[in-house]
């Protein structure tokens, strides 16, 4: 790694690091998901708005693909049985405390008392039933990812017990991301345009692509939401963000992209910036399935053709940090490799020695402004080896979301991924990127069924080391989580995990 990169690499990962930990034992109460600010000067009657990139396709996020579904309402509206906090810990959420059979076969969790949903509904084990044994149901947001889940047997209206039908160490982790999120059985047929939880915030109304609105629940289980209204607005264009910002459309930006911006925020004393981590990674995916790129030469050569230096300034003016494989640097499992660096010369003999040449591929492009800088990169790169990327940009989400992600229809793609430990991904065959290796596979079948952190984080590294050296896509870097906040406004979130943004400490002053 350059020595440029390391430098960003430093800035970026300047907060607390994330280290997602693993709760294979009894746990008890633990924090909020969300720092907590003050509120002798706040107003509690205050609105709140929020400026976000990425917009919500639909409000079903069982059967809608993309993360900003579940960025604005999980830990808002909805909520599971646990949750984690800033530090990646997996803590009580619903559940007050849980045990684990020797076996790792049977969790059995005591559930909170007294938590109603917004319609009223009781929350109680048969409601933890009907959710968890719904998962496979769904078809968006990868829910074999809790499919060692058999059932779920109800002891008590206060006790529920999940029984596996093997042991799987991500279990807790999964269960606190969207895929762990309670519902009633009478809120399924109106997932995509209501939202009924438990959360510190009640669904209030979506304009598509504009605004959602989330109002306080002043009937909640917990502390009550800083502010009595969040307004998430939605810009395509991160200038126009920072824009609305300045001239006080918006109180805050959450994952501000406008980077060449940033640093006059940071210099201006009416607002605050912070610097946090994410599990993001922007990844350029290649669809091992087209002919020319099921040989391994090839991908290694595109690989070898990006220079990631010049990625990283178009997209992020050098905010971020550099990647050589498909983790970040938060993940316990997170290595650095020198394969396929970059090579422009190395990426020519590859292809001669593949026999390829005049190359031409369709390379699918999100409408986002980091996707489109990346793009222009990666088409210069491609055409100095010989490699012709014909870009198509596509609207985000909705048409790259059916096109790309669902259809499988590219050769090559980017987007920023920020679900976490998407790596896990490649283990799955009929995932866009079509990777299909058995020897990934059956490691992350060791990794989801050890017993301790040391043999899951071994299990994945073996994976990982397969993964880079079948090239399946060229990792670019790790975006930081940068928040821009007038001055006054405090508690939003200073890191990103890639679960849901929870906005309920979040406070403006009076």
């Amino acid at each position: 790694m350059s020595t440029s990169a390391l430098r960003r690499r430093a800035a970026a990962v300047s907060a607390t690091a994330v280290a997602v930990a693993l709760a294979l034992s009894a746990c008890s109460a633990g924090s909020s998901a969300g720092p907590s600010a003050s509120s002798a000067a706040s107003d509690t009657d205050a609105t709140l708005t929020l400026g976000l990139a990425a917009v919500p396709a639909s409000l079903d996020f069982t059967t809608t693909g993309g993360a900003a579904i579940f960025q604005a309402l999980v830990g808002n509206v909805y909520e599971g049985l646990v949750q984690l906090d800033q530090d990646g810990t997996v803590q009580p959420l619903l559940a007050t405390d849980w045990t684990v059979s020797d076996d790792g076969l049977t969790y059995s969790f005591t559930l909170r008392e007294g938590v109603t949903f917004h319609d009223g509904t009781p929350f109680d084990a048969d409601i933890v039933k009907s959710s968890l044994e719904r998962l496979p149901e769904w078809t968006a947001n990868s829910p074999k990812f809790l499919g060692a889940i058999d059932h779920v047997d109800v002891v008590s209206p206060t006790q529920a017990d999940v029984v596996l039908s093997r042991p799987d160490a991500n279990l807790l982790f999964w269960m606190s991301t969207v895929l762990g999120v309670m519902m009633t059985p009478d809120s399924i047929a109106s997932l995509a345009t209501a939202a009924n939880g438990t959360g510190p915030f009640t669904f209030g109304s979506y304009e598509q692509g504009v605004t959602m609105v989330l109002d306080r629940n002043d009937d909640y289980w917990g502390e009550k939401a800083g502010v009595a209204e969040v307004d998430l607005d939605y810009f395509a264009d991160a200038s126009a963000a920072a824009n609305a910002l300045r001239t006080g459309g918006v109180d805050a930006l959450f994952q501000a992209e406008a980077y060449d911006q940033i640093a006059s925020f940071e210099a201006d004393p009416a607002y605050d910036v912070t610097v946090g981590t994410t599990q993001s990674v922007v990844v350029l995916s290649l669809n091992s399935s087209h002919e020319a790129l099921s040989d391994l030469r090839v991908r290694q050569a595109i690989s070898r053709a990006i220079d990631k230096d010049a990625v990283l300034a178009a997209a992020t003016s050098g905010y971020g940090t550099e990647l050589s494989g498909p983790s970040v640097p938060t993940d316990p499992w997170y290595e650095e490799f020198d394969e396929n660096s970059y090579d422009p010369t190395s990426a020519k003999a590859l292809l001669a020695e593949a026999g390829v040449s005049g190359l031409v591929v369709n390379f699918t492009v999100p409408n986002r402004p980091y996707a489109q800088a990346v793009a222009q990169v990666v088409q210069s790169n491609l055409a100095a080896v010989g490699i012709t990327a014909n870009l198509e940009v596509q609207e985000f989400p909705a048409v790259w979301v059916e096109k790309t992600l669902t259809n499988h229809e590219y050769d090559l793609t980017v987007v920023n991924h920020v679900e976490a430990r998407n790596l896990v991904s490649y283990g799955d065959p009929t995932y866009y990127w079509s990777f299909d290796n058995a020897e990934v596979q059956t490691d992350f079948a060791a990794a989801s069924t050890a017993l301790t952190t040391a043999d899951q984080t071994a299990a994945v590294k073996a994976a990982q080391e397969v993964i880079v050296a079948e090239a399946p896509g060229v990792w670019l870097y790790n975006t930081p989580n940068i928040v821009v906040a007038k001055a006054g406004v405090t508690g939003l979130p200073t890191n990103y995990l890639g679960v849901g943004i929870a906005l309920a400490g979040a406070t403006v002053s009076q």
